[in-house]
């Protein structure tokens, strides 16, 4: 797991490394290529011409739910039909809707990284959790270009410990958070140019590790610490002069260069 986190981290970090600091034109770049992806399995995962006739039978039942409002008995007829057609476009669609878990998995993470927090900058201050096990205690120390400034607060509800950092110089930095006969580390990012991957966290599950932090080292299970976190601030990125959360201009971007794509690719949808 650690090995596959690291291999798709590196991938990321080689295509937004063009970009520098353009956060928008890399999220452009992103979904664009990711539209491209998505439209292309779409079209190897179904049966196009299977796809292309069961899609004109429901525009068909649509037009005719439309036209023949008079009978009860038609309409009713008319429902069942279009409901019939739109489950058989359904499940024609499903493969290529299961083949694209895979590719979702590894590159929303990526993006989250890179433009879903940004580094701190310099005399910022952030929040620093520890969720702990059996109610050990921890200390936290920075090595100078982070410090710790107040701390630990323990929340026994939670099961957590929280520490108040400041940043002080550029680069990366690292935290080491010693006790109950281990120690563990995260390395936290100050005003670092560019858009490499960022780590927020650490996770004791890998799954959780790949899905929220992928640049990230996963924790080991037999420790005491169940998860080490700082609340990095939210990186605003900016399409066309337009700010909107990351996902949403991903998700926007990447469904309209598939659709302008679908007729060049050939692609029936």
């Amino acid at each position: 797991m650690t090995s596959l986190l690291h291999f798709a981290t590196r991938i990321g970090d080689l295509l937004s490394a063009p970009f520098g600091d353009h956060a928008g034109w890399a999220l452009l770049a992103w979904s664009v290529a990711f539209g491209v992806l998505a439209i292309l399995l779409f079209k190897l995962a179904t049966p196009q011409k299977r796809l292309a006739a069961a899609r004109d039978r429901l525009i068909g039942h649509l037009l005719e739910a439309a036209l023949f409002q008079t009978s009860l008995r038609t309409i009713l007829a008319v429902q069942g039909k279009l409901l019939l057609a739109n489950l058989r476009y359904l499940m024609m669609a499903l493969p290529a809707i299961v083949a694209l878990v895979v590719p979702l998995l590894l590159v929303l993470p990526q993006l989250e990284a890179r433009f879903g927090r940004r580094p701190l900058d310099v005399n910022e201050v952030a929040l620093v959790t520890a969720a702990v096990a059996d109610g050990a205690t921890l200390s936290l120390a920075g090595d100078g270009g982070v410090v710790v400034e107040a701390g630990p607060v323990r929340d026994d509800a939670r099961g957590e410990l929280v520490w108040r950092v400041r940043a002080r110089s550029a680069g990366r930095h690292e935290l080491r958070l010693s006790g109950a006969g281990e120690v563990q580390s995260l390395e936290v990012a100050v005003a670092e140019p560019g858009l490499a991957a960022l780590t927020a966290a650490r996770h004791v599950n890998g799954f959780d590790q790949l899905v929220f932090d992928p640049a990230g080292v996963p924790l080991p299970r037999d420790g005491a610490v169940q998860r080490l976190e700082v609340a990095l601030p939210t990186r605003e990125v900016g399409v066309a002069g337009v700010v909107l959360p990351w996902l949403v201009s991903f998700t926007l971007l990447s469904l309209a260069a598939g659709l302008l794509l679908k007729k060049p690719l050939s692609v029936e949808l």
